[in-house]
């Protein structure tokens, strides 16, 4: 199975990629939604783990984008919230335009994987 995992952050997409490449999945990276597109558009993958708030094109516009061409696709969003808008209104967003789940940083990447083999299981 083959993630893609979008976040802004290194150390985010570094720890994500190690707990899920031990648990024995494929999982490419990119740093902001422009290069996830761009990578979507070339590969298929699995499952998508993006945060909200990045530069050039944050999470929400992914997923819009997203769901316009791989509705199938599922999508975890992550996220920590930003100044000014409630982490509850970030979730809200991702839930109306198609997050499959919504994980507010920090949290355990054990859980994840728990999500993503639940909802393996009944795809």
């Amino acid at each position: 199975m083959k993630i893609l995992i979008v976040d802004d952050a290194e150390n985010v997409r570094y720890s994500l990629r190690t707990s899920l490449e031990d648990a024995g999945y494929d999982v490419d990276e990119a740093p902001d939604g422009e290069v996830a597109l761009a990578k979507l558009q070339s590969e298929v993958f699995d499952f998508i783990v993006a945060d909200v708030w990045m530069p050039h094109l944050n999470g929400i516009d992914l997923l819009q984008r997203m769901r316009d061409t791989t509705p199938q696709t599922p999508v975890f969003i992550i996220t920590g919230g930003a100044a000014r808008i409630p982490i509850e209104s970030t979730a809200a967003m991702a839930r109306t335009w198609g997050a499959d789940q919504v994980f507010y940083k920090p949290f355990e990447n054990a859980d994840l994987i728990a999500a993503i083999r639940q909802r393996d299981a009944v795809r």
